[in-house]
């Protein structure tokens, strides 16, 4: 075991970033969130000379700085500075791309996402079946544990460490939990299921638990022992009935659909009746606020904008950075599409069962229609990661059969 926990890959640390409240270490310029980074990137400055910084892939390199280099350029543009935090996010993605096609990675590493999978799934049944209330973090928005609710046939909805509130803690538990079942070998995809279906269904995440639902069907169908696990899918759900399982998707009791609608609805009206250049290069990181169907200017809005997002990433990409900043997401989904079509293609078979990294990565974005996912960095981290490891994976095979 020791011998293990020495080859740990840095990645690791990573994997604490949704375990950490959002809290201020440095005001307004580190935060406890950001420490697992800190210490990614102290790590690899002191092994520099270790990675095999040949440049493979230069193409994915090019296009990720062409792409922070845009967002500089941006940044003078519409927002008369040079520098903001979401520059170092995508710059810290750009030095992990690095590292990933740099480095081995070695198979101890492959459960961690599976780890994160338990800590976060149990601590969500837990929350709620003992009531758990850690206070709220920096923003001020979600408690950690059970938010109480004053819907009847809802206890409470609850929430983890990360940021983002209940949506993206059930986020995290479906892509972690999609991971696992394609990652482990099939015996544990009923201890997998259970589990998963609870802790996502205690955040009453509908649209979370719906992604959900369609990758465990579908890892079922393509396992041997069938009734088992579809035995523990249903016992899963009848178990969720008796705490407003019915209700939940029967009725719209906290508008939330209407509130998505809304926004939705809103941001496409403004970005339909903007100007071509605002919406070629975008508006600027957080310029503006929805609230229902109205887009306001962050500078004027007075009330806590935590939340105020059109809950679909690609619409938050469009309103921030416009078509060249939707652009590098378009090549990913094609990307991913040539992939599968070639896979598919290869093995003759449409069900041929594909990397775990695949699986994550469709899961992404299929969840951000429903919320500002890829914006949420204390969750979206593991989307990138998850690409750079799948295009890494890829490759190798590609490069073993020629």
């Amino acid at each position: 075991m020791y011998s293990k926990l020495k080859k740990l890959s840095p990645l690791t640390l990573l994997f604490f970033i949704p375990l950490i409240p959002h809290f201020n270490v440095v005001e307004g310029f580190i935060h406890t969130d950001d420490l697992p980074i800190l210490f990614f990137g102290i790590f690899i400055l002191f092994n520099i000379k270790k990675l095999d910084l040949g440049f493979k892939q230069p193409v994915r390199i090019v296009i990720l700085f062409i792409f922070i280099i845009y967002l500089l350029i941006q940044n003078q543009l519409v927002g008369n500075t040079f520098f903001n935090s979401e520059i170092l996010r995508y710059l810290f993605y750009g030095i992990l791309f690095i590292f990933v096609i740099s480095t081995d990675i070695n198979t101890f590493h492959e459960d961690i996402p599976f780890f994160l999978f338990l800590i976060v799934s149990y601590f969500s049944i837990q929350a709620y079946l003992l009531s758990y209330n850690f206070g709220t973090d920096l923003y001020n928005n979600w408690n950690i544990g059970l938010n109480l609710s004053d819907i009847d046939y809802i206890k409470g909805r609850t929430n983890g460490f990360q940021a983002g509130g209940p949506n993206s803690f059930a986020d995290l538990i479906t892509v972690t939990a999609i991971y696992s079942m394609f990652k482990k070998k099939d015996s544990w995809l009923p201890w997998i299921v259970f589990p998963s279906v609870l802790a996502c269904f205690f955040t009453y995440s509908r649209f979370s638990l719906i992604v959900l639902l369609i990758f465990i069907i579908y890892k079922i169908l393509l396992v041997e022992h069938k009734t088992i696990n579809f035995v523990f899918l249903i016992l899963a759900l009848l178990v969720c009935s008796q705490f407003g399982l019915i209700e939940r998707f029967s009725s719209d009791d906290n508008s939330g659909i209407e509130d998505r609608v809304e926004m939705q609805s809103g941001t496409i009206n403004f970005i339909y009746e903007d100007s071509v250049k605002n919406n070629l290069i975008g508006r600027g990181v957080n310029s503006y606020i929805v609230k229902g169907e109205i887009l306001y200017d962050a500078d004027e809005f007075n009330e806590n904008n935590v939340s105020y997002g059109p809950h679909n990433s690609y619409l938050f990409i469009l309103l921030n950075y416009g078509l060249i900043g939707l652009l590098p997401y378009i090549l990913i989904i094609i990307d991913l599409l040539y992939k599968w079509i070639k896979h598919v293609d290869k093995h003759k078979n449409i069900f041929k069962e594909f990397s775990p990294h695949f699986y994550v990565l469709v899961a992404f974005l299929l969840l951000s229609f429903s919320s500002d996912l890829l914006q949420n960095h204390s969750v979206s981290w593991f989307f990138y990661l998850s690409y750079f490891l799948f295009t890494k994976e890829t490759e190798n095979k590609e490069s073993h059969e020629k």
